[in-house]
């Protein structure tokens, strides 16, 4: 018996995966990567790998020529592979999200209250949606790489969006709750 999943099921699985995570690092860990994944999303998706292969792969060659005493040659030199490219942005993209996470928890100490915990889901599906997004793209446009897991398509993506919002009521919700709770104190606490 063979388990096949297919693409919504592999979505959702990624998205409960980035909530859980979101749940145990706290609002504001996660804020931290949020701010990190989107903003490195938004630079790759709008070039950022192509340009990044560039300088490594033709500037930095003629740079470092020109610094150890060589001449620079008048012809130009050739533009990167499609795999340079490919190979800079996967690199490129895993750097900025692992250092989203690093510095995030760097910077703010664990969650200790629910409300805390609760309210980390929102930016935990929110990084998680712009990964999968700008990931699915990336897999679908390039005929360099083949993976064994159907990604699910944009318009998938974009379906579930109404999801991903009703995900965040309830964690807002849950998280008000929690605070309310934790002012409280309890049974026979102040008030």
């Amino acid at each position: 018996m063979a388990l096949l999943l297919t693409a919504p099921q592999c979505f959702f699985i990624a998205i409960l995966a980035f909530g859980v995570l979101g749940f145990y690092r706290g609002w504001r860990r996660e804020v931290v990567s949020m701010a990190f994944s989107l903003a490195g999303v938004l630079f790759l998706y709008l070039g950022g790998g192509k340009s990044l292969a560039e300088f490594v792969f033709v500037r930095l060659p003629v740079i470092l020529q020109v610094v150890s005493g060589g001449t620079s040659s008048t012809k130009p030199p050739p533009s990167p592979s499609d795999v340079n490219v490919l190979a800079t942005t996967i690199i490129a993209f895993v750097a900025i999200v692992a250092l989203g996470y690093i510095i995030g928890n760097r910077a703010f100490p664990k969650a200790v209250t629910p409300a805390d915990r609760f309210l980390g889901v929102i930016p935990a599906v929110v990084t998680g949606y712009a990964l999968i997004t700008y990931v699915t793209n990336v897999f679908a446009k390039s005929p360099l790489i083949t993976i064994g897991v159907n990604t699910p398509s944009q318009s998938l993506i974009g379906n579930y969006l109404l999801i991903i919002f009703m995900v965040a009521v309830v964690a807002v919700i849950a998280g008000l709750i929690a605070a309310n709770a934790k002012k409280g104190g309890g049974a026979g606490g102040k008030k």
